[in-house]
């Protein structure tokens, strides 16, 4: 037979039993409840997760001022012609057959569309130059003409007949172009010529299949 004072003590443990189990409870929800919290601040999705770079893309092509013009092979095959390139040494010429001048003669491609473009390095070009007072110069340039280069040696439409003392035998008026696409020409202007403004025009001529040509203005004078 149990007596009072063992039901008690056995009350009292169980009593402190559950209050530990409790007590036990209470703290593991309440840490589970703070690693919620925890984890929580490193999985919540944010607003700012996705950004945008402002330099995504393609980088714009830096253009070099300063590039040089490709020479532009073409040893078998003709090819559109740009405007020739003249280099001249005197935009002013005495007709006293007796001071000399010099031109050179590039021909270039229509990398530039029909202007200067790139210098073609290509022999078998036909290259003339010659003087004449009409600006009007497009339009004396007969198309059957081009066509045939055999006739270029002929004077153009508007050309001054023997303004020109081509002088040295190796650069006559019409002749062909060197591996680099270029003509020269030594010559003096004829005393013949009046003084007056006139216009110095270049012809390139590929065979009779492409061809252009471009022109300066210069200045003849008398000697006095």
């Amino acid at each position: 037979m149990q007596t009072l004072s063992e039901r008690r003590q056995t009350n009292n443990l169980s009593s402190h039993s559950r209050t530990i189990a409790i007590f036990s409870m209470i703290l593991f929800a309440f840490a589970g409840l703070i690693s919620g919290f925890a984890v929580g601040a490193f999985i919540h999705p944010g607003s700012n997760l996705q950004t945008t770079n402002p330099n995504t893309g393609s980088a714009p092509p830096i253009t070099s001022r300063n590039t040089t013009p490709t020479p532009t092979p073409h040893s078998e095959h003709p090819i559109p012609l740009g405007f020739p390139k003249i280099g001249i040494n005197s935009y002013t010429m005495a007709a006293d057959d007796i001071h000399t001048y010099t031109i050179t003669v590039q021909v270039t491609d229509q990398s530039n569309g029909k202007a200067v473009g790139n210098p073609v390095h290509a022999s078998g070009i036909a290259c003339k130059i010659w003087l004449t007072k009409d600006e009007h110069v497009n339009k004396n340039m007969p198309t059957d003409r081009l066509k045939a280069v055999d006739t270029l040696s002929a004077p153009f439409p508007g050309e001054e007949p023997g303004s020109l003392d081509f002088f040295d035998a190796t650069t006559p008026q019409t002749q062909m172009c060197n591996a680099k696409g270029q003509a020269t020409w030594n010559y003096k202007v004829a005393t013949s010529i009046d003084p007056g403004k006139y216009f110095l025009v270049a012809l390139t001529d590929w065979n009779g299949i492409h061809y252009d040509w471009s022109w300066v203005q210069i200045n003849v004078t008398k000697s006095s």
